[in-house]
């Protein structure tokens, strides 16, 4: 009788990998994703090996065709907003100061004074802009867009009630907006 001695087969661990590419803001399901086998030290760190890892959960950036897909690739129910919000595009004038934020920021959004809103001396009790004024309080940052280079001030998709995006967005059109940075996410 002859026997045959293999080795047993390397372990290797389950790693979710996205089947096609995938937009930002896409909630995949199991039709997007398979499980691959990974060697466990060629495995991402935090990456998601089940299905139900990412259940209802949106990309917050895109995934290419075969990219594993992690943890910080996606966002919770929680960073959709409140109940009734609204996802709205913000371009902020500072590009780089809006590339300081990531998915689940929490922002107050000012808009600043415009140049007839500036006071002169003669005659009046203040000198120079008047003072930016506040337009949204607690937005949270859904996502910021990949390819914005060569565009004046940086693109933010913001979570807000829908009087409050209104009011943004009438700001937009005769000021230009920035943030104060109300904390990170827990």
């Amino acid at each position: 009788m002859l026997v045959t001695l293999r080795p047993a087969p390397p372990p290797t661990v389950p790693v979710l990998v996205a089947v096609r590419d995938l937009d930002t803001g896409a909630v995949p399901g199991p039709q997007d994703v398979r499980v691959a086998r990974y060697p466990p030290g060629n495995a991402p760190q935090h990456v998601l090996r089940r299905h139900t890892d990412m259940q209802g959960r949106a990309l917050a950036a895109a995934v290419r065709r075969g990219e594993p897909i992690t943890d910080v690739r996606l966002v919770g129910p929680q960073l959709r907003g409140e109940p009734g919000g609204v996802a709205l595009p913000v371009r902020f004038a500072d590009a780089d100061a809006a590339r300081l934020l990531r998915p689940g920021d929490r922002v107050d959004v000012l808009a600043g004074p415009v140049a007839d809103e500036v006071s002169s001396a003669v005659g009046g009790t203040r000198v120079g802009p008047a003072p930016a004024r506040v337009v949204a309080r607690g937005a949270t940052v859904l996502a910021r867009p990949a390819d914005e280079q060569g565009r004046d001030g940086g693109l933010l998709i913001l979570s807000v009630p829908p009087d409050v995006a209104a009011a943004i967005a009438g700001a937009a059109t005769t000021s230009p907006l920035t943030y104060t940075l109300r904390g990170a996410p827990k």
